[in-house]
């Protein structure tokens, strides 16, 4: 689910994964910064050299790159 955050929001999510980090837990702390946003600009960068389908089955919160370049963005 992708889901928008404000900035507070993202930084508590990226204190508590970078805190999970450091305690070994890995798998946590993935699983919580994949729910933060990425950023558009990182989003079509990662489309460009990894490809639209690559983007659409990792799992990340894409909702800041649908709200700038609309919900088909991976498909144009």
């Amino acid at each position: 689910m992708n889901v928008m955050m404000s900035e507070e929001e993202k930084t508590k999510m990226f204190d508590l994964a970078r805190k999970l980090e450091a305690e070994g837990k890995k798998d946590e702390a993935h699983e919580i910064a994949m729910k933060i946003p990425l950023a558009p600009h990182l989003a079509m960068a990662l489309k460009e050299v990894c490809g639209a389908d690559y983007v659409r089955n990792e799992g990340f919160n894409l909702s800041e790159a649908e709200a700038e370049y609309g919900k088909d963005w991976l498909d144009k």
